[in-house]
């Protein structure tokens, strides 16, 4: 299993390394830029994309069932409530990179 994941905040752009262990949602295919953090309402997710607030469905996962390249949302700091994600891509796991 994978000890190490490197990922990159999409929306502040600041990178961490996590381990396998984190929480994880899965991404709606939908969700690609939002606009600050996704709110979650149980298995669902609200998001600000350009002007429209949208809806998408999650899946909770932990973070080393993703793969280099996959995008999932977590909770980084700072923590400002418990129903705060953000989208990360994954950038590399134990040093190996998504394919370019």
């Amino acid at each position: 299993m994978a000890r190490v994941i490197r990922i990159r905040d999409v929306t502040r752009g600041h990178v961490y390394e996590r381990g396998p262990d984190e929480p994880a949602l899965r991404v709606p295919y939908e969700l690609v830029q939002p606009i600050g953090a996704v709110r979650r309402r149980g298995n669902l997710v609200d998001y600000l994309q350009g002007n429209v607030i949208r809806s998408g469905r999650v899946a909770s996962t932990v973070l080393g069932a993703a793969r280099p390249g996959e995008r999932v949302l977590l909770k980084l700091p700072p923590i400002t409530s418990e129903d705060e994600w953000w989208l990360c891509d994954i950038e590399a796991i134990d040093g190996i990179e998504a394919d370019q």
